[in-house]
Order: structure tokens, then sequence, then C-alpha cells
């Protein structure tokens, strides 16, 4: 995901005393102006404008009242005790001690940036987990549950042949009083957090009580062998060969009825929108667009209940699909979380411009440390970086840093993407906790995902994601999986890719995959989309890997918006939206199928929908539509609702007859029979008529 344009504010950092017995860190009042953060192209995340980019460079003490770093012996709290225990580094930064309730003037909390090369947070930031409202509080919400005082997940061992499978409970309780667990829906409950199952179970339905009544219920656990078969058609080896559509915008409800039509026309997948739960809002305006798409990129947790649809509607799209003979890949966003400041609480500027809670898709509680002013009245502390329903805590994340070199390995990882939490995702907890993640989208029914922002992401610790991953399916990727990275290239091409290093996501993590346990077969199913597809591909001058380990595209849903710099085309290539020829773009779809110079393997379609003539980018799924815009900002830019399916139309339905271009409505660029044919033929299908679309298309 690219970074178009942004609203900086330049801040100074200065120490000051706001009482007797507590000093704080507050910033001034800051200089607000749009920037581009860097010219060169950067992966999948936009930040809000009114959420400003905190540069940790400039932060200057101007006194001494605070000592810059501790010494500590003492290990870093993880996420839980049954995880491994990560050790602190000798020399973190300190943290002031618990504030009053509401900072005066215009300050902000800023004490989280960090300091030289540390990547650690602040290690008493723990001081602060269990922000969640109890039930009761006049700010609580059902949907809370009872994050205030009990957080968990499951983790899923399938055993060889995915067949069967344990599930293991990882639970925490604020009181630390015993636990009890039910895996049928709270029937019944036991003293152990395990349990197996083998293939005549359906499911797991799991309820965590303590001893004082309060209970938490978690989403279901699915399992892998209760998805329905895909026929093992030769054409695509094994899901390693075939057209995969980017159903941008495209709600699980319609894909669903698509899919009769996607597997008449020899399509071998879908890939759909993030689906775990993501930010929203029905208050606040994004520089006035309301929902935009890229909200969907910034995660709240890890429970199937996007924007596009809940965990019910996903996966019964999924056994429609796989019943149509076509798989489901997922956008999976594993590098952050939301951007700091758009969370639960209370915000403002330090020149006092206020913006305040927004929500989620699945209404879990989520809280960032930044722009805050507030203590959090159940913790007596300051806002701390807290996800309950994941669960992250503070000790999850790097401490805060801007993204400001892109030949750094510790920046490239460490530095937060436009102001997005960024997850310390070297850390082994980490890891497991984004495995587990990857297992139950598989578990669902899924054949692969897409890693969105790979390259902020080292490539050691994509390698152990993937090695867990494995180990959890049973010792082996299932046969048709496939993943594939974004990492965008531009001026940093020799540091990323063409050079050997320590940041190298070529050959660099093809040998920490081998060192992970990945075998080739494995490494194999591991694909690269690295951007320079058409115009500079190879770009390191010669093919470092294969071509048959590349995923090519004409245009992505990054380049819709306008000064994107992810892609450069120019006259290799065509943006439908951007371009509104019909002509020149469906001439580059065909081309991505007919050309022959190189033995691309997976090629993706996008089938997308054209933004409002305002500019209005949200999806066409309602949840845009500023009707339900219930706040005071003025300005709402929104889309309507349209629906996605319509089995009576050919393909470029933002064209009319005559060939104007339509606004706000759906591309369905997937229905042009001239791209399906040339897709069959690539395909080595066999010629027909009937490809699920009227007979009138042509």
């Amino acid at each position: 995901m690219s970074l178009q344009c942004i609203a900086t504010t330049l801040t100074t950092v200065v120490y000051v005393t706001v009482n007797p017995t507590v000093t704080a860190s507050v910033s001034s009042v800051p200089t607000v102006q749009p920037t581009v953060v860097s010219s060169t192209p950067v992966s999948s995340a936009i930040v809000s404008s009114t959420v400003p980019v905190v540069s940790s460079t400039s932060a200057v003490p101007t006194t001494s009242a605070v000592p810059t770093t501790v010494t500590s012996a003492s290990p870093v709290p993880t996420t839980f005790s049954s995880v491994k225990t990560v050790s602190a580094t000798a020399s973190v930064p300190v943290s002031a001690s618990p504030a009053p309730s509401t900072l005066p003037g215009c300050q902000i909390y800023n004490l989280d940036s960090c300091q030289g090369d540390n990547v650690d947070p602040v290690a008493d930031t723990e001081n602060g987990r269990w922000q969640t409202p109890p039930k009761g509080a006049s700010d609580y919400l059902d949907t809370y549950q009872t994050y205030r005082d009990i957080v968990a997940w499951p983790h899923v061992q399938y055993g060889s042949g995915m067949k069967s499978a344990t599930v293991t409970v990882n639970a925490k309780s604020r009181t630390q009083i015993g636990l009890q667990y039910s895996f049928d829906g709270g029937k019944s409950f036991q003293s152990s957090n395990v349990k197996s199952f083998s293939s005549s179970d359906s499911g797991a339905n799991i309820v965590i009580k303590d001893a004082n009544g309060l209970s938490l219920t978690l989403d279901p656990v699915d399992f892998a062998w209760t998805a329905k078969p895909v026929a093992d058609l030769p054409q695509f080896k094994k899901g390693q060969k075939g057209a995969i559509v980017d159903m941008f915008g495209w709600r699980y409800t319609d894909i669903e009825k698509e899919c009769v039509m996607l597997g008449k026309a020899g399509y071998l997948g879908v890939k759909i929108n993030p689906p775990q739960e993501s930010l929203t809002s029905d208050k606040y305006l994004d520089s006035g667009y309301f929902n935009p798409w890229y909200w969907v990129y910034q995660p709240v947790s890890y429970r199937l209940q996007g924007r596009m649809g809940s965990r019910d509607e996903l996966r019964s799209m999924i056994q429609t699909c796989r019943s149509n003979n076509v798989r489901i890949y997922a956008d999976a966003v594993i590098n952050h979380m939301t951007a700091i400041g758009n969370d639960k609480l209370n915000h403002r500027t330090t020149n006092c411009q206020a913006f305040g809670p927004k929500n989620s898709t699945g209404g879990s509680p989520f809280f960032t440390h930044s722009f805050a002013y507030q203590y959090n009245p159940y913790t007596n502390y300051r806002p701390v970086m807290e996800y309950p329903a994941v669960p992250w805590g503070p000790q999850d994340f790097h401490c805060e840093r801007s993204l400001n070199s892109y030949t750094s390995s510790l920046i490239m990882d460490a530095g937060w993407l436009v102001s997005l939490s960024d997850l310390h995702t070297g850390r082994d907890n980490v890891q497991e906790r984004i495995a587990d993640y990857l297992t139950d989208l598989i578990g669902i029914g899924m054949s692969g995902f897409r890693m969105d922002a790979a390259k902020h992401i080292k490539p050691a610790a994509i390698a152990a994601i993937l090695a867990k991953v494995k180990r959890n399916l049973g010792g082996t990727f299932p046969p048709d999986f496939i993943t594939w990275l974004e990492v965008l290239l531009g001026g940093e091409k020799d540091f990323l890719a063409c050079v050997p290093s320590d940041y190298n996501y070529y050959t660099g993590l093809d040998g920490e995959m081998a060192k992970a346990g990945l075998t080739s077969d494995e490494i194999y199913k591991v694909k690269m989309w690295s951007s320079d597809y058409p115009k500079e591909m190879p770009i390191c001058g010669s093919w470092i890997l294969p071509p048959s380990r590349f995923v090519i595209q004409n245009d992505d849903h990054d380049q819709q918006n306008p000064g994107s710099s992810s892609r450069d085309m120019q006259d290799t290539g065509s943006v439908l939206i951007k371009d509104r020829d019909l002509q020149r773009h469906r001439g580059f779809e065909v081309k991505l199928f007919t050309r022959t110079d190189n033995d691309w393997q997976i090629k993706v379609v996008l089938s997308s929908y054209s933004f409002a003539e305002n500019g209005a980018n949200g999806f066409l799924d309602g949840s845009s539509d500023c009707k339900k815009y219930v706040g005071t900002q003025s300005g709402c830019l929104g889309q309507p609702y349209v629906q996605a399916h319509d089995p009576n139309v050919c393909g470029y339905t933002t064209f009319t007859s005559g060939g104007g271009w339509i606004p706000s409505q759906f591309t369905r660029v997937h229905r042009d029979r001239a791209i399906i044919n040339a897709m069959r033929q690539w395909m080595g299908f066999s010629a027909t008529s009937d490809v699920g679309i009227p007979s009138s298309c042509q």
C-alpha cells in the first residue's frame, strides 16, 4: 500500500514539570503542513491527516530534568507469561510517573520515541495495560466483553495431514485468578486450556470464565478439514499457476454470488480485502473522506470481522467459491496496527485541535499512546499501546521512530510507516501470534495470502513467521498454498533485492527461509510482488530469482489514488480509473496473458470501482455513504451504496454505451470477454462461449 500525501506535524519536544512530583515530556505548538514523506515508493498504508506524524529525530530536550536512559536487569514483560520471555536491552528510555488526569493547555504525552538505535519500548509501560472500561462504566460497550479483566486467543496445532488438531487457549487474567475453559460454547468447562479435535469435529467455540463469574467468548475456531475440496485441474498445477482477481471493495456476499461466474471463466481465485477487524468511524472524517478505503489497512485485531463482512459471511463465501473451484486469498496486514491517535480515546494536537474516539468494524476496544492528554481512569496511568482483542500490549511494538530512510535495516524494520503503530516482529511472541492469525486464515478455508508492507518486516522475521505457520499446519504447507510479498522497489532496489545484505528479499529471504526449515518446494510457494512489472522487470538487470517466483499485474489498488508513487508504469501499463480509456486498459490486461517472454505463473487482475468526481474514495459497500455520517465536521466526501454483483452485465461497467465515464461504480474488469479469453488461452483451457457472462458480451 503506497503513501500519497499526508499532513505532518513538525514538533520540538521539551521536558517540563507539570506538578511538583510528576515530570512529563510534551510537545510545543506544531506547524501543520502537507508533505510527501518520501519520493521512494512506500508500502501500503495511509494515515489520517488529522493524526500528525511526529518526528522523533527532532526531539531535542531543552533541560536535563529527566534522565534519558535507565539500566534494567529484569526482562521486558511480554504478552503472556506462557510465551517465551524476551530480554530487555541494557539501555531503554525512561518513562515519567503516572500523570495528572488531564494535561494543562495544549500539552500532549510524548514519552515513547526511540533513543538512539534502541528499538524496544519504555519498559514500565506494562503498568498501563488493561485500559478497557469495565462493565457498568459510562464508556463501556457490550462489544468490549470483559477485556478489562480477561484477554485470550486460540493456538491451533494441526497433526500431520491436517486431519486432527490440538487447540490451546492462551489466556490471561488481570487479577490473576483461576480460569476455566469451554470448547463447546459454554456448555461444559474444564481446568485445562488444551483440547484435541479430530476430523469428525466441525469447530471449536471457546469461552473462558474466571472465579468471579466474568467470561470472555472468542470467535469460533474453524478447522481446515471442513473446507470443501477444490477440483485439482492439471492446468492450475496444484494452485501454483493461474489468474487471481483482486476484487477490491467487494463484500463477501457479492463475491459468493460472483464465484459461479469466476469458476466458469477459469480463474484460479480471488484476493479479498484485509479480512481482519479494522478502523472505522461514523463521526470523524479523514481530510473530508468518510471511511476511506485505506482504513481497512489499519487493523484493530485479527478477528475475522472486517469491513467486507463477518466471519460467518466469510466462511459461507469461501465454501461456495471452493465449490465452484475458486480459491480465496486474503490480504494480510501483519506489519502494523492502527495509526497513532486512531483509537477509542480523546486526542488533540499541540494547537488544541481535537479529534476523538474512532470505532472498529467488530466493536473491539483499542488504544494508542500519542496525541493523548488524559490519563486512563482504570489504570491511573497514561495511555499505552494496547489492542486487547489480539491481544497486543505496549511491549509488542517498537518504540516510536520515523521511517525516514529506505536503506537502513533498523529504520526499515522498526520505523513507523506513516505513523502506523509498528509491531515488534523480531520478537518470538509477536511472530507466534501473527502465525496463529495466518493459520486461522488457512483453517477457515483460504489457500494463501498476500503480505502487505512486507518490506517493513525484516527477512529473518518473515522466514520465522512462515516457519511457524508451517509447523502449525502439521509440518508442511498445503499443496495449493501460495503467499506473495508486497516489496515495492525503487531507488533502494540494490539494498532490498539486487545486492546481498542483511535486508535482502530475493536470495537473502530465500536463505533465511531455508535456515528456518522451509524446503525448496515450500520456498517456491513464497512469491514476490516487487512492483517493477511491467516497466522495469527485472529491476536488477537480470533474474536474481526465476520469473516463476513473481506475481505480476497491470494496475493495482494503490495506484488508483491521485499522486500515487507506488509504481512507475508510464506507457507500459494503464490505471483504469485514472486513464479512463477502455481500449488502452483492456490492451494491457490482455497483454498480461499473451506475452511469452517470461514464465510468470501467477497473474492478478484488478477489479475495482471508480471514485466520486469530488475525489471521495471509500468503498461502495454503504459504509462510506454520507447519509450515515453523524459527526459535526462539514464537507463529507462519501460514496453511495452500489451492488457489486450483477450477473447481467459485461466488463468495464464504468463506461456508458457512448464511452462516457461513470463515477462511483464497479469496474468489473474480470467480466470482460477479451480478458477472459486471453487468460483461458494462457492457461490451456479449451475455447468456450460459456464463461459465466451474458452471451451478448463482446
